[in-house]
């Protein structure tokens, strides 16, 4: 039977899996989008990503005579070094990784601290109420921006038609409009996201104090807890995690500058 024509219920049978397993599971497949297959296994893999074009991060291993040391790189600098897109942002991803496994612990310990925990609470609780509703704002004005968009493309495909542009220019500017629309695409599923994790009934008590008292990490503990961590050209870490909560203390943070390269 077609799907279209599938009558679905939820919850008529006990699950297999916990619901907050489920999407934590499914949180962990979304995080290797994009990235290659048949490659190295790394804690921070799928949450790199570059602050100047937005593209994934992934790792280049450089191998020694006595070890094999890895390195991450920007895509669309690996993908199109000659055009000068983006630049390398190398990083050595030992040091990262240590970096941000440190960053993440002494913020959920910060939480874990009843009294500062209130006082971030009480004092960003109009904050969230308002980030949400800007959100919300933002997504309205990108979804006209992708029907400009389309309605651009649909001209310079009619252009193209009548013979008002040569191959190479409407390739080159077909291509920008496309570019733009991923983008605001992006966009639009990322302020979705942030708007449904704080919906969200994921205990972030027992989350970060997991974080806390575990002493391996897995990547299970950081895609719970990490939406993305941005790189910059300058090696600027910025880590933006699932729940607003956890981000408010970004807002005072002045040292988000480190050297990890």
């Amino acid at each position: 039977m077609p799907m279209e024509e599938r009558i679905i219920v939820e919850d008529m049978h006990e699950p297999l899996v916990d619901k907050e397993t489920f999407n934590i599971v499914q949180d962990l497949i979304k995080s290797r989008t994009g990235v290659r297959t048949k490659s190295y296994d790394w804690l921070l893999k799928g949450l790199l990503t570059c602050k100047e074009c937005g593209k994934k991060l992934s790792i280049v291993p450089q191998k020694h005579p006595n070890k094999t040391t890895f390195y991450v790189r920007c895509n669309t600098y690996a993908c199109n070094t000659h055009l000068h897109l983006c630049t390398p942002h190398s990083n050595n991803l030992e040091k990262l990784t240590n970096y941000v496994i440190e960053q993440v612990k002494i913020r959920c310990k910060e939480f874990l601290d009843e009294t500062k925990y209130m006082q971030v609470a009480n004092s960003s609780k109009d904050k969230i109420l308002k980030d949400r509703f800007n959100a919300k704002n933002e997504i309205l004005i990108l979804e006209k921006k992708l029907k400009d968009i389309d309605k651009r493309i649909d001209k310079l495909y009619e252009d193209k038609c009548n013979g008002l542009f040569e191959d190479e220019d409407f390739t080159r500017l077909y291509s920008k409009q496309i570019e733009m629309r991923k983008d605001t695409t992006d966009r639009i599923k990322c302020l979705q996201k942030q708007i449904e994790n704080e919906d969200s009934s994921v205990d972030i008590n027992k989350l970060v104090k997991d974080f806390v008292e575990l002493k391996e990490i897995t990547r299970t503990m950081m895609v719970s807890l990490i939406d993305r961590i941005e790189v910059s050209e300058d090696k600027e870490i910025t880590i933006y995690y699932k729940f607003n909560i956890l981000n408010m203390r970004k807002l005072n943070d002045e040292e988000k500058l480190i050297n990890v390269g």
